[in-house]
């Protein structure tokens, strides 16, 4: 009897966690999240990128100063990288599922640490850097995602070299 008193507690305290382990939902939004991350390598595609962001999207800016934007300073943004670099392509670390920050469930949400690469198209130089996005998926489009990585230092990166002044000494 002694025995079997920790085995029943043992068996109880297991029956009642809720492990969340069905990863179909994630998968399905993994899908989206790879596609759009497509849109952005070359050839772009624009079109199919907005067809996967929800009308109510909120999404952190890797700008600086920008915060949290919707869906206009997305697409205006999505519009910049887009016409504005060539041979773009991003090299996954590695895709990964996200949780509930209150259960610490899964939830369906995506995250993905990778590399981007590519040049800037008016001065042809190269940028490499690596990034952070996460995405939430509602009736198969993006509603909140985020992008974090050094946009300020690509930026930075791929400006024109300055010009140089011929100073003519008068001696």
């Amino acid at each position: 009897m002694k025995k079997l008193l920790p085995l029943c507690l043992a068996l109880f305290v297991m029956s009642c966690q809720n492990n969340n382990n069905d990863l179909s939902l994630y998968k399905t939004n993994q899908k989206i999240a790879e596609e759009f991350i497509l849109t952005y390598q070359s050839p772009t595609d624009f079109e199919l990128f907005k067809s996967l962001v929800h009308d109510s999207i909120e999404h952190q800016s890797p700008m600086y100063g920008a915060g949290k934007v919707g869906y206009d300073d997305v697409m205006k943004q999505a519009e910049f990288y887009m016409t504005g670099f060539e041979n773009v392509k991003f090299t996954v670390g590695s895709w990964l599922p996200g949780q509930d920050a209150t259960t610490l469930l899964n939830d369906g949400s995506v995250r993905v640490y990778g590399n981007w690469s590519g040049n800037n198209i008016a001065t042809k130089k190269p940028f490499s850097l690596d990034a952070y996005h996460y995405f939430d998926v509602k009736d198969g489009k993006i509603i909140a995602s985020g992008d974090y990585f050094d946009a300020t230092g690509m930026m930075v990166a791929v400006q024109p070299d300055p010009i140089q002044e011929n100073v003519i000494s008068s001696e």
